[in-house]
């Protein structure tokens, strides 16, 4: 028959074990946590560098990503733009890059406008000076320099810019129009896009980095 005193001592032996075993335990179950919290982590970025994510990444067997980031128009014409009253601009300089062409009347003349913005005329300036010469279209995104100028009457207009009878009317509404001494057409970067009609001289205008 054991002692008290050897009893009290396995007791204590065992009660010791235990904790110890409860120590591991729990050791051990932290490490399992935070091995799968860096396994994710690992997996994540692999699959990032690997195919990419969100526009991003994809380095390896993807192909090279890069977000598409739009640029929304710049410069002093937007002012003009979005004005309510655009005869206080005449005679000014109009400025503007990266507005889009909301559509193209003729050779000498198309429509620009932001999101949100009423569409308003630029017509080409000088002799031989055309949209198929600065390769403009519908959905471009052009840089400008120019002036804006009192809109002539309706038949000179008719006459003068090869505005049908819709047309007219919404230049008679706007009061103005943008004369153009200078179009590039962009990317939506802002970027000019360069072209065989700009590398013979043919482009509309010079480039004066704006």
């Amino acid at each position: 028959m054991a002692l008290p005193e050897d009893e009290r001592r396995e007791q204590e032996r065992r009660r010791i074990e235990l904790e110890r075993r409860s120590d591991i335990a729990r050791g051990g179950g932290v490490w399992y946590a935070w091995w799968w919290v860096w396994f994710v982590i690992i997996i994540g970025f692999l699959w990032f560098v690997g195919w990419g994510w969100g526009g991003y990444g994809g380095w390896w067997w993807g192909q090279p990503r890069n977000a598409v980031v739009i640029q929304t128009p710049a410069g002093s014409g937007v002012q003009v733009l979005n004005a309510s009253n655009k005869l206080a601009f005449v005679g000014q300089p109009f400025v503007i890059r990266r507005v889009p062409v909301q559509g193209k009347i003729s050779g000498q003349s198309f429509w620009i406008g932001g999101n949100g913005s009423t569409p308003m005329l630029v017509v080409l300036e000088g002799n031989g000076n055309t949209t198929a010469n600065a390769n403009i279209n519908p959905g471009d995104r052009v840089n400008i320099t120019g002036t804006v100028e009192k809109a002539p009457p309706a038949a000179e207009a008719k006459k003068s810019m090869g505005l049908d009878d819709n047309a007219v009317k919404r230049l008679e509404q706007e009061g103005v129009y943008a004369q153009a001494t200078q179009v590039q057409r962009v990317n939506n970067l802002g970027r000019t896009i360069t072209n065989n009609n700009q590398a013979n001289g043919n482009a509309y205008g010079s480039n004066p980095g704006i």
